[in-house]
């Protein structure tokens, strides 16, 4: 099963983005297409969660079901960035719809409060946002990675919460950002363009509040949950004001300041959970 929960989102993947990188590679040296990045990872956390828990009903018989209509709308959103006005006054227009679908289409247990939703919405809307300036700066690598590294430490934290079937979907997250990267490197010329950007800032707030909504006993601390979110936009002024350095330069201390972030949820975490806590919650974990 779990061959299947990895490999086939994992495979998914890696088929779209040769796929659509193939189908346009003329001339030889063109730029790809900027789809299929956002495409491949929407889709494939789309899949990861129908292998886990298979078509949901309707109405929705539970609140965490709400990821998957609402990944695949945001991947539709992210496939389309590039034709959304680009004037100054309406370019952040995906973001914008990207935070809405996260604070107000989304029902997770116990947040449904309006400070709650409004929390989750910014924090969509820096996440996202951040990713898109580290985008218009070389290297392109830089973000899949960090996404990589982010959706991992999510994944981690959703285990200790015993929900197995969000776990896996992190950490099958966790892996196609990691082949996104990976294919990035390989493919020359590579372009990752912003709607990759509104996948993975929403992917990474929409993991951790369902991991911290479903955290029934509240073993882990609240800032665990935002240290891998909030690395994002941390990271991006951190690199903003690291300008006068060469690329490589704040590009290593980016990734470096969002994989301590990330070490420390961890090891908070890690230290939080009671000694002998083994007890599996009910249903749907």
């Amino acid at each position: 099963m779990l061959i299947l929960s990895f490999g086939l989102p994992l495979l998914l993947a890696v088929v779209v983005l040769v796929i659509g990188w193939k189908l346009w590679e003329k001339p030889r040296h063109a730029k790809p297409p900027y789809w299929p990045p956002p495409v491949a990872l929407g889709l494939g956390v789309c899949l990861a969660f129908l292998i886990q828990e298979g078509w949901p009903s309707m109405p929705l018989s539970s609140k965490w079901h709400w990821l998957l209509p609402t990944t695949f709308a945001v991947t539709i959103i992210g496939a389309t960035h590039r034709a959304f006005p680009r004037r100054r006054s309406l370019r952040f227009i995906p973001e914008l719809a990207t935070a809405f679908i996260a604070a107000f289409a989304i029902q997770f247990p116990g947040q449904d409060s309006l400070e709650s939703r409004l929390v989750i919405g910014v924090a969509t809307l820096l996440a996202t946002m951040a990713g898109r300036t580290f985008l218009l700066r070389r290297p392109s690598v830089l973000l899949p990675s960090m996404a990589w590294l982010i959706f991992a430490t999510l994944s981690l934290l959703i285990f200790q919460t015993h929900f197995a079937k969000l776990t896996v979907i992190a950490g099958a997250a966790s892996m196609m950002a990691a082949t996104i990267a990976v294919c990035v490197l390989v493919r020359r010329p590579a372009t990752i363009s912003a709607g990759s950007s509104n996948v993975i800032g929403f992917l990474a707030v929409i993991l951790a509040a369902c991991g911290s909504a479903y955290d029934i006993d509240r073993n882990i601390p609240m800032t665990c949950w935002f240290l891998p979110v909030l690395a994002l936009p941390a990271a991006a002024i951190i690199r903003a004001l690291l300008s006068d350095l060469r690329h490589k330069g704040h590009s290593f201390v980016a990734f470096g300041f969002v994989a301590l972030c990330c070490l420390v949820a961890l090891v908070w975490a890690y230290l939080s959970v009671p000694t002998g806590s083994t007890e599996v919650p009910p249903l749907p974990y």
